[in-house]
Order: structure tokens, then C-alpha cells, then sequence
């Protein structure tokens, strides 16, 4: 709002030092490290982990034998431009803003011992943001819109056009890389629809058997929405074998 209808052209990302929320996620990641992860039990807590990524960064880049305060501190200006990079990559009216020249984006950090800031500049990660195609945050994407017209993909929806289909794919994935994914548990209304309507998947995939890889995860999928063939080594090397005929099936 503030740069399209009010014309502000510039947007500062402001943290400061000894930031109360940093050094908390800091502390709540350093102890998880050590102890089994446990779901958060208020939204303080919640927020705290949401910012574990945060921490983790820092720890990272500041290296092993850190103090807690010392990744905290680093953590204040990692959270900056964590908060930049998230403007680019789920705003497209702020992004094209930016890619055109008529916005720019930087970040700071208030010094509460001088009244200083220190001004960082832009995300060095600007430039790779700039291709994101993602219009709005995941969270903000109701799933349903485009899971079909009962919540999940079956024969009582249009066949969907290939690239249509590939772009499923890359907005799923690129939530499931972000961590905001939208997939939601499916309800006895959806496994009805899928029982009594058949099933319709937008695209097939041949994918390894390897553990690491859950396909359907990885692109943030309900059911319905991927016909997945999976072996070890993703291999089709026998045209009268199951593979093949499968794909042919699915097509």
C-alpha cells in the first residue's frame, strides 16, 4: 500500500541490537539442538521457532564454539535480510518495484548503546529473488483454489494444460523449499469425491524409491494431484515392464 498508493520509494528493514525476540529464537534453536523438538505450546513459542531458521543461519556462519550471544547478535542482522529476501520473493508489486528502479529496499541495524544505525544495503540475494514468481506469502494461497472442485484433483475436474501442470509443480516445490506448505489433511469429504469420481492427476512422475525423496511432499500435492512411479534409480528399461505400461496407463 505504502509504495504503490502512497509513492514511498524506499523501505527500510530496520532490527537493532540485544532484540529481545533474536536472542529468545536463538536460545529456544541452541536447546532444541541439544534436547528432542517438541510442538510449540503458545504463540510466543511459535514465534520463536518460526525464527529457528534465523538462528540457524547465524550458528552456521558464525561457526562451531559460538557463544549464544554471539550467534544472537549475528542472528539480528541475518533476520534483516531473512526479512528482505521475504519482501522479493512473495510480494510481486514490491518486486517489480524493485526490478524496475522505482523502489529499492535496504536494511539496518539500530545500535541501542550509540542511538546509531548502521546501514547494511541491499540483500545480496536480491538479484536471484528478482526471478520469484510467487505473487502472495504460501500461507495466504487458499489450497483449495486450485485443488479442484472438491478440495482435491479427481475426473470431475478439466484435464490441465501441461504448463499449467508444470507450474503446479514449481509454486509446490518452491513452498515446500520455503517451509510454507498448503497441503492440508484431507477430510472424509475429499476421500468420497476421490472413491466416487475417480482420479485425474495433472501430472505423472518417475521418481527413485530413495526414502529422502517424498514426492508428493516435495510438491506440497493432496492426493489425486500426482501419479507417482517410483524404483531405485528412477530407471524404465524394460518396454514390456510395469513402468512403461503405467505411464501409458496414466497418460
Amino acid at each position: 500500500f505504502c509504495t504503490g498508493k502512497l509513492g514511498s520509494r524506499l523501505i527500510l528493514v530496520l532490527g537493532h541490537t540485544k532484540c529481545g525476540a533474536i536472542y529468545g529464537a536463538t536460545k529456544t534453536f541452541m536447546d532444541a539442538s541439544n534436547a528432542s523438538q517438541r510442538k510449540a505450546g503458545s504463540a510466543l513459542e511459535g514465534l520463536l521457532q518460526g525464527l529457528g531458521s534465523v538462528a540457524e543461519q547465524a550458528a552456521q556462519e558464525v561457526g562451531p564454539g559460538a557463544s549464544s550471544d554471539d550467534v544472537a547478535a549475528h542472528a539480528v542482522q541475518v533476520n534483516v535480510f531473512h526479512t528482505i529476501n521475504f519482501l522479493l520473493k512473495y510480494s510481486h508489486s514490491i518486486r517489480e518495484s524493485v526490478r524496475s528502479g522505482q523502489v529499492q529496499i535496504e536494511g539496518g541495524i539500530y545500535q541501542l548503546e550509540t542511538g546509531s544505525v548502521e546501514f547494511l544495503g541491499a540483500s545480496p540475494r536480491q538479484g536471484e529473488l528478482l526471478s520469484s514468481s510467487l505473487p502472495v506469502p504460501p500461507s495466504m494461497i487458499a489450497p483449495d483454489d486450485a485443488r479442484g472442485v472438491h478440495g482435491v484433483r479427481t475426473a470431475a475436474d478439466e484435464r490441465m494444460p501441461s504448463d499449467v501442470a508444470l507450474k503446479m509443480l514449481k509454486d509446490g516445490n518452491e513452498r515446500f523449499a520455503a517451509g510454507a506448505q498448503t497441503a492440508s489433511s484431507t477430510s472424509g469429504d475429499m476421500l468420497k469425491a476421490l472413491a466416487k469420481y475417480n482420479q485425474a492427476p495433472h501430472s505423472a512422475i518417475l521418481g527413485c524409491a530413495d526414502s529422502r525423496v517424498p514426492v508428493d511432499t516435495v510438491f506440497d500435492a493432496m492426493p489425486g494431484e500426482l501419479f507417482v512411479l517410483r524404483n531405485a534409480g528412477n530407471t524404465c528399461t524394460h518396454a514390456e515392464g510395469s513402468m512403461l505400461g503405467s505411464l501409458e496407463f496414466c497418460t
